[in-house]
C-alpha cells in the first residue's frame, strides 16, 4: 500500500515538474519574439529592414558583427553585436561569413513560429 502511494506521488511529481518546465519554455520564447519585434522595429526606423535582405555573420579581432546586404548583395549596413547577449549563441552557431538565413523576412517568420535562434538574431540586430 505504501508502496503504491509512493509511486502515485512520484507520477504526479514528475507531471508537475515538466508542466513547469514547459510553461518556462514557452515564456522564454515569447520573451524573445518580444525581443525580435523590437529588433525589427529598431531596423525598420533607420530603414534598414526589407524582407529580402540577408544576414551575414562575421567575426574579426574578437568583435561580432552582422552585416545587413540586399538580395543582390550590396551592403545595406553592419551592426556590431559585440556587446549584444546572443553574440556567443550565435558566434557557436554559425562559421564567419555564413549566411544565417536566407533573409530577414524568414528570420522573422521563422521566429513568430518558434525558433529561438531566429529570434536571437533580429533581437540581436536591435540592439537588445
Amino acid at each position: 500500500m505504501i508502496a503504491a502511494a509512493l509511486i502515485i506521488i512520484f507520477v504526479v511529481v514528475r507531471y508537475i515538474s515538466s508542466s513547469g518546465q514547459q510553461a518556462t519554455q514557452q515564456g522564454d520564447i515569447a520573451s524573445l519574439q518580444s525581443q525580435a519585434e523590437l529588433g525589427k522595429s529598431a531596423l525598420q526606423a533607420k530603414n534598414w529592414w526589407d524582407d529580402t535582405y540577408k544576414v551575414k555573420f562575421e567575426e574579426s579581432d574578437s568583435s561580432y558583427y552582422l552585416n545587413i546586404t540586399t538580395s543582390a548583395d550590396q551592403q545595406v549596413t553592419v551592426i556590431d553585436i559585440t556587446e549584444s547577449a546572443y553574440k556567443d549563441d550565435l558566434n557557436n552557431l554559425y562559421d564567419d561569413n555564413e549566411v544565417i538565413d536566407t533573409n530577414l523576412g524568414s528570420l522573422y517568420t521563422n521566429c513568430m513560429q518558434g525558433n529561438a535562434t531566429a529570434c536571437k538574431v533580429l533581437a540581436a540586430l536591435g540592439g537588445t
